[in-house]
């Protein structure tokens, strides 16, 4: 747990290192930044492996509920720096404000309740509503789309005090999903449009006979922060490896698989190079914890940056042969580029991870912020659960999964150092 002096450290910054950096532990560094690979136990077996990151990814998704600001997602930040504590990590917090969206809502389908969350800034106030505006949306792959702003802008035409839409997620190549759903968006202080809630679409049909709703929503101030450790000495070219920490529900394997490979690609790469790990809040807001912290507090050049977002070792049923593997929906973008670095090409390959452009995820802000010149690796995706209730570990992610994402990060990360 972090003690209140730990909450109002800034991050070490390349100014600060001039001044003096604080002592590296659990990895004994030399010179520049070489560590010696005898301060870590040898690698274990890749089932133990496998299960060790498994375990990881249930301690996390114990939280029902990992969204900015909360009781739950503070706790999840707290065992998050004790997790980097635990591998000999030096940690503090950069702290961040934001307007934060507070509500409490109630949706009920031929009387009885439903599942229901806000789409977040979309109005505010207390509503209540026994005819709202219904109308069913297909999102794609867990994001606003052309079909959701055509619905709002029809909710706004007819002068509706409240919406209520039944949303369906479509992720090709496999079945759309019809349980509940959230939608990433960015946090604004003055809210406008028909307040609007969301249930699972598979309630369509039966919505179309009657609803009745209310909200009650406002924005207030809020406050998260940004967890940073050193693995090694601090030094102004560190490896940096990032990974974002809140998300809307559960984020079994949506964010927590990538928080298990990062702690774990941390202590491995900390072997031969100091690691600064960073693990922004704030995803689920368009990544307000990343950006305000790339603007206001990061100033060092590292050596390379691997950005470990969504979805790192998610699985799904393949619609053809039924086999529950990595999800094919798993992208990733490279600075200098997949083609042009030697071995990792075969290294993203062996981890299911399709190539895209631009960078996905939290990593776009990594490449806004450095640009061509630091070596950067940006892995991200979706599948079928994302952004939902049901994205529980035993039926999105398995050890072995783990442990096939985790190898393949590996090898393309110490690819992509060695250039």
């Amino acid at each position: 747990m972090s003690t209140a002096s730990d909450r109002s450290l800034r991050t070490p910054t390349r100014r600060g290192l001039l001044i003096g950096g604080a002592a590296a532990l659990g990895v004994a560094a030399i010179g520049a930044g070489q560590a010696s690979a005898s301060t870590r136990a040898p690698a274990s077996s890749a089932s133990a492996r496998g299960r060790r990151l498994y375990d990881l990814v249930s301690h996390y998704s114990r939280w029902s509920v990992h969204r900015t600001g909360t009781d739950s997602e503070n706790a999840a930040l707290d065992w998050f720096e004790s997790a980097l504590r635990q591998r000999g990590a030096t940690t503090s917090r950069f702290p961040f404000s934001y307007p934060r969206y507070e509500w409490t809502a109630e949706v009920r389908v031929g009387g009885r309740a439903v599942d229901t969350i806000p789409l977040f800034y979309q109005g505010v106030g207390n509503v209540s509503s026994d005819k709202p505006f219904v109308k069913p949306v297909t999102i794609s792959n867990g994001a606003t789309g052309a079909a959701l702003s055509a619905a709002l802008q029809e909710a706004e035409a007819e002068n509706a005090s409240l919406a209520v839409l039944p949303v369906v997620n479509s992720v090709p190549p496999y079945p759309a999903y019809d349980g509940l759903v959230a939608v990433n968006v960015g946090p604004v202080a003055a809210p406008a449009g028909v307040p609007t809630l969301f249930i699972p679409g598979r309630l369509a049909d039966q919505a179309r006979q009657g609803v009745q709703a209310r909200i009650s929503a406002r924005v207030v101030p809020g406050q998260s922060d940004v967890i940073t450790g050193w693995l090694g000495q601090p030094v102004s070219d560190p490896i940096v490896v990032a990974t974002p920490q809140s998300g809307w529900f559960t984020c079994g394997a949506e964010r927590g698989s990538g928080i298990a490979v990062t702690l774990e690609l941390a202590a491995d790469l900390a072997r031969t190079h100091p690691v600064l790990v960073v693990g922004a809040s704030g995803h689920e807001l368009n990544g307000i914890g990343i950006s305000t912290y790339l603007q206001d507090a990061f100033d060092l050049e590292p050596r390379a940056v691997i950005c470990v977002g969504s979805a790192i070792a998610a699985g799904a049923t393949d619609p053809a042969s039924g086999h529950f593997e990595l999800a094919s929906t798993r992208t990733v973008d490279s600075n200098p580029p997949i083609p042009s670095v030697p071995g990792l090409a075969e290294a993203l390959q062996a981890g299911r991870f399709a190539p895209t452009t631009p960078f996905p995820g939290d990593s776009a802000n990594w490449y806004q912020r450095l640009g061509a010149s630091v070596p950067l690796l940006g892995l991200s995706g979706d599948f079928p659960e994302f952004h939902t209730p049901d994205d529980r570990p035993e039926r999105t992610t398995s050890p072995a999964l783990l442990e096939t994402a985790y190898r393949s990060v590996l090898a393309a990360a110490v690819a992509l150092i060695r250039g």
